[in-house]
């Protein structure tokens, strides 16, 4: 199917109304970075593809359910970081229990180091 570029069209608004990959519009029209288009360009768009949802709603429910499942994947990705961090603080609890039971007692802390004496200023010999 052949689509004559009009003006306002871009790359993304042309594949989503068709429902074709960008890249699939830059690939069968051999364009050429830095990708522009211009109105009246005719451009080829593949039959193969499925078309566009018709209705706005569809469209609009297209776009809150790809919205839902990249959520979705951010959840697990934010939940597996959970179970990992939640390992390394169970894992250093253990640590300092043992550590604990390694210690006889409390640690005494060090005497704090005195400061340092100020050096005497040498004077001029008298000649």
């Amino acid at each position: 199917m052949n689509y004559t570029v009009r003006a306002g069209d871009t790359l993304n608004s042309i594949a989503a109304r068709f429902g074709v990959p960008v890249q699939e519009l830059i690939r069968v029209n051999n364009i050429a970075y830095p990708y522009y288009i211009y109105v009246g360009q005719n451009l080829y768009i593949p039959v193969t593809a499925t078309p566009a949802p018709t209705s706005d709603v569809e469209r609009r429910l297209t776009r809150v359910e790809n919205r839902v499942d990249a959520l979705r994947d951010d959840y697990t990705k934010v939940d597996d970081r959970v179970d990992r961090l939640e390992t390394r603080v169970n894992r250093l609890e253990a640590r300092v229990t043992r550590l604990e039971r390694l210690v006889p007692g409390p640690v005494p802390t060090p005497a704090p180091t005195p400061p340092p004496r100020p050096r005497p200023t040498a004077t001029p010999r008298p000649r």
